[in-house]
């Protein structure tokens, strides 16, 4: 039984790296199509995988239209129980406010590709609103993902805008 367990926790562990993998590459392809490296994607433990979100803030003058967001919005029309139980993936570490917005629909874990100081070295630069009174249990235990490629949205952005001011904080 316990061997079973490991096993499964293990398969579960790479399903969930070829997913961030599968996120990275679509951040790749949603830069290169005037989008912003940010991707999100939501993962039950019974195997339910749900439509990737993309930031849209540009798009759709939402600021709100963060990836994670736009992939919990996509999980609450689409299954009953929303993003409850789901694992979040992102592209970049959520800021806090997708952690809050993940929080708030009980989503039970995060993993990123690229950390908050990662994303502010390519010019998306939301650390100044974390604040430590403000912590949430998930932003607490989220767990970077080693994935190949982790940088490539973000090296991608930079070479296609390097002639062009940097992006604003709000849209992050």
């Amino acid at each position: 039984m316990e061997q079973e367990i490991a096993l499964s926790a293990q398969t579960h562990r790479i399903h969930i790296q070829t997913l961030m993998a599968n996120a990275v590459d679509l951040a790749v392809r949603h830069v290169e199509s005037g989008g912003l490296p940010f991707v999100g994607v939501l993962v039950g433990d019974d195997g339910w995988v749900s439509e990737a979100g993309v930031n849209l803030v540009r798009e759709t003058g939402d600021p709100t239209a963060h990836a994670e967001i736009v992939a919990i919005r996509q999980a609450v029309c689409e299954r009953p129980s929303g993003a409850a139980g789901a694992a979040l993936l992102a592209t970049g570490e959520p800021c806090a406010t997708c952690y809050r917005v993940a929080a708030a629909h009980g989503v039970s874990a995060v993993y990123y590709a690229v950390d908050r100081h990662t994303a502010a070295e390519s010019g998306f630069d939301y650390r100044a609103g974390y604040s430590s009174a403000d912590r949430t249990h998930l932003q607490e235990t989220a767990q970077q993902l080693g994935v190949s490629r982790r940088l490539a949205p973000f090296t991608r952005y930079l070479e296609l805008h390097s002639t062009r001011s940097t992006p604003s904080t709000q849209l992050r």
